[in-house]
């Protein structure tokens, strides 16, 4: 599996720097609402890998290499909880710094609260985007992408017109591992889906 995520680090090298700029623009912007897109956008990046495997004609390799289907479909969804992760982390610290700079939005119980929510509503995209992904292909997935960041979006904005005091009694009923748990419970369930999708397509 290090092979696929060495393979996976130079195409991003090559044509994914500007999306990871984009993203950490937004996980150092001091609102949580804002890191939403820097979480979902690494189902983007994972629909850029798997495009760029198309274009290579990657499927067709496939039998050749020695890996199989499982470490495949398993590696991108690691890349995309382990990017998920360093965003998160990176979000922290920089609202650590924006915390001593101007003491904006201290981090606490309802800050960890909103990055919970925000990694849990990626996990549950990556659960739903990847399995039609592997199964019918990036041109057919982008449809769904559509669907999905017109839903995230539509979210994230409502969000950005409220508060934090409405946000936060709101949510003053759940913790942050709640929407974790949903999230990568959610996530963990469709990696079999996404496999059994991926077997499917490659059989044609």
């Amino acid at each position: 599996m290090k092979g696929l995520i060495r393979k996976d680090l130079y195409v991003l090298r090559s044509i994914g720097w500007l999306f990871i700029l984009l993203d950490l623009f937004f996980c150092l912007v001091p609102d949580l609402r804002f890191y939403a897109f820097a979480a979902f956008y690494a189902v983007m990046l994972i629909l850029m890998l798997l495009q760029t495997d198309e274009q290579c004609k990657w499927d067709t390799l496939l039998p050749m290499l020695p890996v199989s289907r499982r470490q495949v479909v398993l590696e991108k969804y690691v890349f995309g909880w382990v990017y998920m992760a360093l965003t998160a982390v990176l979000a922290l610290l920089g609202q650590l710094i924006w915390q001593r700079i101007d003491g904006f939005m201290p981090v606490n119980g309802t800050y960890f609260t909103l990055l919970g929510m925000d990694l849990g509503v990626a996990l549950v995209s990556q659960a739903v985007m990847l399995p039609v992904l592997f199964r019918f292909g990036t041109a057919k997935g982008r449809l769904v992408l559509v669907m999905t960041v017109a839903i995230v979006t539509a979210i994230t904005v409502g969000l950005i017109g409220g508060s934090y005091e409405t946000l936060a009694v709101a949510l003053s009923h759940f913790r942050a591992w709640h929407f974790l748990l949903l999230g990568a419970a959610l996530s963990a369930l469709s990696v079999p889906v996404s496999l059994a999708g991926y077997k499917k397509r490659l059989m044609k």
